[in-house]
């Protein structure tokens, strides 16, 4: 169980669309924020540690064969490129909440833990781990051809999907969006919402995002 760009410094993809364009499959997803929670209720210890630790998660060139395995394409080629993100696994927001779950166990990399807390953080890793394929914060989904699953990067891990039945070859197109683009989109459908009901958007984009929020509440009651 992983989410998806790890290894790249801010975790750009906050929305993952993820397309089955070919071959009906089941798929696993889990949620890193209920795990974290349940973590930080019952190892506290662990959850500290995984927040404040950094662990390192690094890629160069790794790409997908036709089967989904990975294929290292070498060092030479056009298009090698290196990333490398050093990092805790839990990231808190100014409120002490959870704002980001970042992990990929087969992109991590060397764990420059200093020696001091490096048993207790290998040993919150290691709780860490078990979590997230725990039946009870993991679902399987089915996944059939011609739709699409779209999940939050920053809370949301996923696993490997199935192969296909009778030997379909499997294609899979995906792709991501930023946070704060999603967000903007998001506010400028309020905003429509509102010039819908009378309220016009010639001024609302002045507007900060609680006084919107304020407004749409108004219209809903």
């Amino acid at each position: 169980m992983h989410t998806d760009h790890a290894f790249i410094e801010g975790v750009p993809g906050a929305l993952q669309f993820m397309y089955q364009a070919q071959g009906s499959v089941r798929t696993k997803v889990c949620d890193g924020l209920a795990v974290a929670n349940e973590l930080r209720r019952t190892d506290p210890e662990a959850f500290d540690l995984l927040s404040t630790v950094h662990f390192t998660h690094a890629l160069r060139t790794v790409h997908y064969d036709a089967r989904g395995d990975y294929c290292h394409l070498g060092a030479q080629h056009d298009g090698v490129f290196e990333d490398c993100h050093t990092h805790p696994i839990l990231e808190l927001g100014a409120d002490g909440e959870v704002a980001k779950v970042i992990h990929s166990e087969t992109k991590r990399g060397v764990a420059a833990v200093p020696f001091d807390v490096y048993p207790q953080a290998m040993r919150a890793y290691t709780a860490w781990m078990r979590m997230v394929e725990d039946e009870r914060f993991v679902r399987w989904v089915d996944w059939p051809e011609h739709t699409m699953l779209v999940t939050n990067n920053h809370r949301v891990l996923h696993g490997r999907a199935t192969q296909p039945l009778n030997g379909t070859e499997r294609c899979m197109v995906w792709g991501y969006a930023y946070q704060h683009i999603s967000e903007l989109r998001y506010r400028l459908l309020k905003q429509q919402a509102l010039e819908r009901s009378g309220v016009s958007d010639a001024w609302t984009t002045r507007l900060p995002n609680q006084l919107v929020a304020d407004l749409c509440r108004l219209r809903e009651m």
